[in-house]
């Protein structure tokens, strides 16, 4: 199966340690999750999406990393989700629409989940190429909900072009 350039784009950019220990929020049929399992040895990534459909594929495609206990798949909203806090280095997610929305208490949910130097990386790839007010409008929740955007990055693929937020939790709560 070819696989739409702005997955390794994304696995570049997230560029997970051995020993990261990851969440993909709406991981789709597992693509990215597995372009990013294969750089895992002892890490682990958790990939979540709301729909039983696309987490089995997830699954299945993704079978080897599941056996080896480097990715676990969950069906669920991520606003309904309870991790451990202070369990992952990196959360990122690809045009999951909660981010420009009122994500209030997703941001709250993952800031709680994310290690104290652990980042966010929020992914948006349109039809129409990039989408700079949409990027700006997610910058801006960003920080309204205390997260420290530290980098913007852009991607022209074949069929469109993509972003990517880069952001800190934020620095109040307390933190391992």
């Amino acid at each position: 199966m070819e696989i739409n350039e702005r997955f390794p784009w994304a696995a570049a950019i997230i560029a997970p340690k051995p020993t990261s220990v990851l969440l993909e929020i709406g991981c789709g049929a597992g693509l990215l999750t597995g372009l990013i399992a294969d750089k895992l040895t002892t890490g682990s990534i958790t990939g979540i999406d709301q729909s039983h459909p696309m987490i089995r594929m997830a699954t299945q495609r993704n079978q080897a990393a599941v056996s080896s206990g480097k990715a676990a798949f969950q069906t669920g909203s991520f606003a309904k989700m309870e991790f451990p806090d202070h369990t992952f280095d990196k959360v990122f997610a690809f045009n999951v629409n909660f981010f420009w929305k009122q994500p209030a208490k997703e941001l709250q949910l993952i800031s709680q989940c994310l290690k104290r130097k652990g980042e966010l990386f929020v992914f948006y790839q349109t039809p129409g190429g990039i989408d700079r007010k949409l990027c700006e409008s997610i910058k801006t929740r960003l920080e309204e909900n205390g997260f420290r955007v530290s980098d913007t990055l852009f991607g022209q693929f074949s069929v469109s072009a993509a972003f990517c937020i880069i952001a800190k939790p934020p620095a109040s709560l307390p933190r391992n």
